[in-house]
């Protein structure tokens, strides 16, 4: 007798946060096509309905009531249908949230299960949120198969695993699992793990799209009895995908490319594109300084935004040379961008003037190098409000992480687009650009990035014959070094086996908190690493802790 065949719907799409009308909208349109091929199941990722994720709306009675009414108009979806489609809410109950499962079929709820395990670190504040249910809940049964529903940590939980039944035959897990650089690798072993414990399939369905800073890249995909994939939906793109679980392992996986220089880009593309369309911005603007900072920025908003919705401006003074002017407009024609000067010397000048009388017999300092930073973010703020466009903030991680840049100045900006990218990540991922035309990018040429602005050496250029390193280490150094102090978390004997100088990681590490006090006002960008400045890793400002 032939298996009876179950086939799953999988919706890997984007929502937006609140919009739950929106997001309504997209599951029914999605669930007709479920019914009309005859899926067995429709599948949503985790909080799908109500954007992930919703943080203090949760707190929210309104809130929660209206996810009520779009939860009955979800069920009614299922009455005469023979499909069964999955929903994840918050559920109120009894003065308690929970995380919650439904399965709906013909108009009534058919299984139901809370979240168990609830992450409570980096970007995760569950707990905060929601209320924990360590009810065993039997698995669901369906043509005499068990299947086993997981809401995201639960898959990551070893003692869940250990402690549970593994007479199973298909473990579903419904996900929201931001972008990190290389998280796809950690979900692959965790699945695998899961795959070879139960001796089952899993299907990882992992969400896509963009909210604030997190970015997620969807890659949902299946894994059999043997730990292999052997179907993969794309990264970074919406997708409906039919899968015939029964029969998947006669199907031929198509081949994505994971190219990690690809994906941190295309990442960025995405967030940028997303936070653009969701805050109502049809345009973006860059101070462009001749760098490779803000190179790298207009680089990708020009492939996220196209050429005529980014506009570039050139604020020199007397300190910036003419090899950065050049550069600067060199690079604005080869990406067809619209570049003006506004030079701020007279600005410099007057303002040092007036201010000299408070300054008497002090010796001029970074005091007079942050005004021109200063300057121009007063310039290019007043243009960005004037004009209701984006402007772009090109500090990398680097820089905020120890300081070297300017409140108020060069942190000024609505979207920090490579904060949670180091200085030597910023040079490797330019030069990759310069070689690659990825497919999602919409300037199809390589080389675009002058070679003069990779070669030459960082400088603020806010004094004469500037350059980085008369103030910093090497960024080659730097930048280890802040990876095993930011990242890592490492203490000092720790960094110290890895040959680093024992009073220059103590230097790092007291530029890196006393700079605490600028990160908490700079302006909100992409998360990429799995500790960024935004969410990750949270430090007071007033911190007399020595390493």
């Amino acid at each position: 007798m032939e298996e009876k065949k179950i086939n799953l719907f999988l919706l890997q799409k984007s929502s937006v946060l609140g919009d739950l009308d929106k997001n309504f909208k997209i599951i029914e349109k999605s669930f007709k096509k479920c019914v009309s091929n005859n899926c067995d199941f429709f599948l949503t990722t985790e909080l799908f309905l109500t954007g992930y994720p919703p943080q203090d709306l949760i707190l929210r009675d309104d809130f929660l009531n209206k996810v009520q009414l779009y939860k009955k108009k979800i069920k009614a979806l299922t009455k005469n249908k023979s499909s069964i489609l999955l929903l994840n809410i918050p559920e109120k109950t009894n003065n308690k949230i929970f995380n919650t499962l439904f399965l709906f079929k013909n108009g009534s709820i058919i299984y139901k299960k809370n979240k168990s395990v609830l992450p409570n670190y980096g970007v995760f504040d569950e707990k905060r949120y929601f209320d924990l249910d360590k009810t065993n809940v039997p698995d669901f049964t369906y043509k005499n198969k068990k299947i086993r529903f997981l809401i995201c940590e639960e898959m990551w939980s070893k003692n869940l695993m250990i402690n549970s039944n593994k007479n199973i035959d298909y473990l579903i897990c419904i996900n929201a699992s931001p972008y990190e650089i290389n998280k796809y690798n950690e979900r692959k072993k965790i699945v695998a793990r899961n795959a070879k414990f139960f001796k089952s399939n899993v299907i990882y369905l992992n969400y896509v799209g963009c909210q604030d800073d997190l970015i997620f890249d969807g890659g949902t995909f299946v894994m059999n009895k043997k730990a292999e994939i052997i179907h993969q939906c794309e990264f970074f793109k919406e997708s409906e995908s039919i899968v015939n679980i029964e029969r998947i392992e006669n199907n031929k996986i198509k081949k994505i490319n994971y190219d990690t220089q690809s994906q941190i880009y295309c990442a960025l593309i995405c967030s940028l594109q997303s936070y653009m369309k969701d805050n109502n911005f049809k345009k973006s603007i860059i101070g462009l300084s001749g760098g490779i900072d803000s190179a790298l920025c207009l680089m990708i908003a020009v492939d996220a935004l196209k050429s005529e919705n980014v506009k570039c401006f050139y604020l020199p003074t007397i300190y910036n040379s003419i090899q950065s002017e050049r550069d600067a407009y060199k690079l604005a024609k080869n990406l067809n961008v619209d570049i003006d000067t506004i030079s701020i010397e007279t600005l410099r000048k007057k303002i040092n003037s007036e201010l000299k009388p408070f300054f008497y017999n002090k010796p001029q300092d970074i005091t007079e190098e942050n005004l021109q930073s200063r300057l121009r973010g007063l310039l290019l703020m007043s243009i960005s409000n004037k004009f209701n466009s984006l402007l772009i903030t090109t500090g990398n991680k680097s820089e905020l992480a120890i300081g070297y840049s300017t409140l108020y100045g060069d942190m000024c900006g609505g979207f920090s687009l490579i904060k949670d990218l180091y200085k030597t990540q910023v040079f490797e991922l330019s030069k990759w650009r310069n070689k690659i035309i990825p497919d999602f990018c919409n300037f199809k040429k390589k080389g675009l990035i002058p070679e003069s602005i990779i070669l030459k050496e960082p400088s603020a250029e806010l004094k004469m014959n500037q350059k980085d390193e008369d103030s910093l280490p090497k960024y080659s150094v730097l930048d280890k070094i802040l990876e095993l102090i930011v990242d890592k978390n490492y203490d000092l004997q720790s960094i110290k086996k890895y040959g680093f100088n024992q009073r220059l990681i103590r230097r790092i590490w007291n530029m890196l908190k006393n700079a605490e006090f600028k990160r908490y006002q700079s302006a909100i960008g992409p998360k990429i690493s799995s500790m960024s400045f935004d969410k990750d890793r949270r430090f007071p400002i007033t911190n007399k802790f020595n390493i």
